[in-house]
């Protein structure tokens, strides 16, 4: 199971799901530079998408390695970000899309911080109105991930990200973990989808109380919403122990949730997730 390589015939699949709700105008902090969680969201987000086209880069074109579906969701909606439902990283990379500059604060090995500035393509805007519709997310995540297993049997199974701050508003934990347990049931050949989720923190938040792929026991030292997300998130497979091992120092079987995350850390953990990357062909 999880063995699948990756190629033009059998692609893999991303489904990102983005809190898009009122909490994710309260400020944090990225590159070193202060700004709204759903600015900072986006940011990352943006530059994940173009990691993947870089990633799939053949000379002078792009290989159609991967689907894509990003959905939003905030108020009483969960919509597309991406055009309508899946799109091919071909397409994503024809997509016109605004030019963003970042100021991006880095560190040399001897301590002397300096910054530069780069441009970067925006597909995903932010935006932070509402309430956190994640049940409806789920379903959506449901519906795309079971048309794409459909026509894809072979391939490796889609890897759905959740990224909040939040609890859902329109569920109980009780509808949220049936949801999370039908979208886990959906499968190709080579294994059930796999569904990460990241809670992200604030500036201010206590990252003494962050949980990076925890063991069920660390999960449990948290409060109730730690708990669900502990519960309803898969268990990775063996292809991503050695790259969590570096990253947290603790050993496996690791659960597919950080909790209470420093957005900078967001980047490595959508890396961690999308380690597929690494098996294209």
């Amino acid at each position: 199971m999880y063995n699948s390589q990756i190629t033009r015939a059998n692609k893999g699949a991303f489904i990102l799901l983005l809190d898009r709700s009122g909490s994710m105008a309260e400020q944090t902090i990225l590159n070193g530079n202060v700004m709204t969680k759903a600015q900072a969201l986006a940011d990352v987000v943006n530059s994940l998408l173009t990691e993947l086209i870089n990633r799939c880069r053949k000379e002078r074109f792009i290989g159609d390695y991967f689907d894509v579906a990003i959905i939003g969701y905030s108020g009483d909606e969960a919509d597309s970000l991406l055009g309508s439902g899946w799109q091919s990283i071909v397409d994503i990379d024809s997509m016109a899309t605004d030019i963003t500059r970042h100021r991006l604060e880095r560190r040399l090995p001897d301590g002397t911080a300096y910054a530069t500035i780069v441009d970067r393509r925006a597909w995903i805007k932010p935006y932070a109105k509402g309430r956190t519709p994640m049940a409806k997310a789920l379903s959506s995540a449901t519906r795309l991930a079971s048309s794409w297993c459909r026509k894809h049997p072979l391939s490796f199974p889609p890897i759905v990200i959740n990224i909040s701050d939040g609890e859902a508003t329109d569920s109980s934990h009780e509808q949220i973990a049936q949801l999370a347990d039908k979208l886990k049931a959906i499968s190709t050949s080579d294994g059930n989808v796999l569904l990460m989720n990241i809670h992200l923190s604030g500036q201010y938040e206590n990252e003494e109380c962050s949980l990076r792929f925890p063991s069920e026991r660390e999960a449990l030292s948290l409060g109730r919403h730690a708990k669900l997300l502990f519960n309803i998130s898969s268990t990775l497979p063996e292809l991503y122990n050695q790259e969590i091992e570096e990253f947290t120092g603790a050993k496996p079987p690791f659960r597919a949730i950080c909790y209470n995350a420093p957005i900078d850390e967001l980047v490595s953990l959508l890396a961690i997730g999308s380690l597929t990357m690494d098996r294209m062909i």
